[in-house]
């Protein structure tokens, strides 16, 4: 009996196991551009049937409100350099998205957009009025010249219904009826990128998405299926799978049937390559490890050398734990955008 101990363990190395033999069907086989960007297509495809998104139907019907800003209260945040704007938009039919929105000061053409997920947390309202892990960084980003739109997920800050049990009660229901949260999160990220592209402020040939943690996951997703976004910033999240989902416990909403059998985070941000891509990852964080992001960016970079734009790629590896850092993503962006 001996030989069976330690039973604790057995389930999980049976999971690693089918991993190792199963996992990463959607890897990259060939050599050439050419077949590269023919399995980008075909691996698109199968990332989007994974997500199982809901399908979206009906007018944006956007509503635009400014902020007074003598009735704001954040942690030593200036409110200089854009006009704020709480919004509303339809992402599927009777749902309805708050969202802040930046304006740049001074705007005499269109601008750049960058659109900014939440990560998990107390929502929209932490990442623009907290100086925390996020920094408050779509300030900075308005202040650079981007219009910012920061959309509220659903389960989170002011779309939390609380009693329900946030956003793990939506994550089980969404599964009974057929989508992923991943995938809804997705989709409505995708209806907001409706909404930038139709107000007169920006331009909707530059657009960028920039997010931590959760919002790094989405940025990495929705970059990886819509062609619109046209840079992406995802900070504390791209390494691996394997370093990180099966290795650790974290939230069930990112455990998206199948996703781990067809791709590696890296499978996925190859679907965005050649359009750039800024990684950042902080040498302190402890879910997600800076030494597998070091080993999967070097892989990803291999992609973006079928089209002799290496430098299209950066990786910013910091001094910092699970926080954005800007340190490369800001002039990038302006470079890029």
């Amino acid at each position: 009996m001996e030989s069976l101990h330690p039973l604790n363990l057995d389930f999980r190395e049976h999971l690693f196991r089918r991993y190792a033999q199963d996992g990463r069907k959607q890897r990259f086989p060939g050599e050439t551009r050419e077949e590269f960007e023919a399995w980008q297509v075909d691996a698109r495809g199968v990332l989007e049937e994974t997500l199982r998104m809901p399908e979206v139907s009906g007018d944006l019907e956007l509503e635009r409100e400014p902020v007074d800003s003598s009735m704001l209260s954040w942690e030593g945040g200036r409110y200089e350099g854009f006009t704020l704007e709480r919004i509303r938009y339809q992402s599927m039919h009777g749902v309805r998205v708050p969202a802040f929105l930046l304006i740049p000061d001074k705007l005499d053409h269109q601008a750049p957009a960058i659109l900014c997920p939440p990560g998990h947390g107390r929502g929209m309202n932490q990442v623009l009025f907290e100086k925390g892990i996020y920094k408050q960084y779509p300030m900075e980003l308005a202040r650079r010249g981007f219009v910012t739109l920061v959309p509220e997920h659903v389960g989170f800050g002011e779309r939390n219904p609380g009693h329900l049990g946030e956003h793990a009660y939506y994550t089980g229901v969404s599964q009974l009826l057929g989508y992923t949260e991943y995938g809804v999160y997705i989709r409505e990220l995708m209806r907001a990128i409706d909404v930038l592209s139709s107000i007169d402020e920006v331009d909707a040939d530059r657009i960028g998405c920039y997010g931590l943690s959760l919002g790094g996951v989405t940025t990495l997703l929705i970059s990886a299926l819509d062609l619109r976004i046209k840079a992406a910033g995802i900070s504390g999240f791209f390494t691996s799978f394997r370093s990180t989902f099966l290795d650790m416990a974290h939230c069930v909403c990112g455990n998206v049937q199948d996703l781990a059998l067809q791709f590696e985070h890296v499978d996925i941000a190859a679907l965005i390559a050649p359009r750039p891509i800024v990684l950042e990852n902080g040498r302190a964080d402890p879910q997600f490890p800076s030494d597998q992001s070091i080993e999967s960016a070097a892989e990803l970079r291999r992609y973006f050398a079928l089209y002799g734009e290496e430098e299209r790629l950066l990786h910013d590896v910091f001094d910092g734990a699970h926080e954005i850092s800007g340190s490369q993503a800001y002039d990038a962006f302006e470079r890029w955008l």
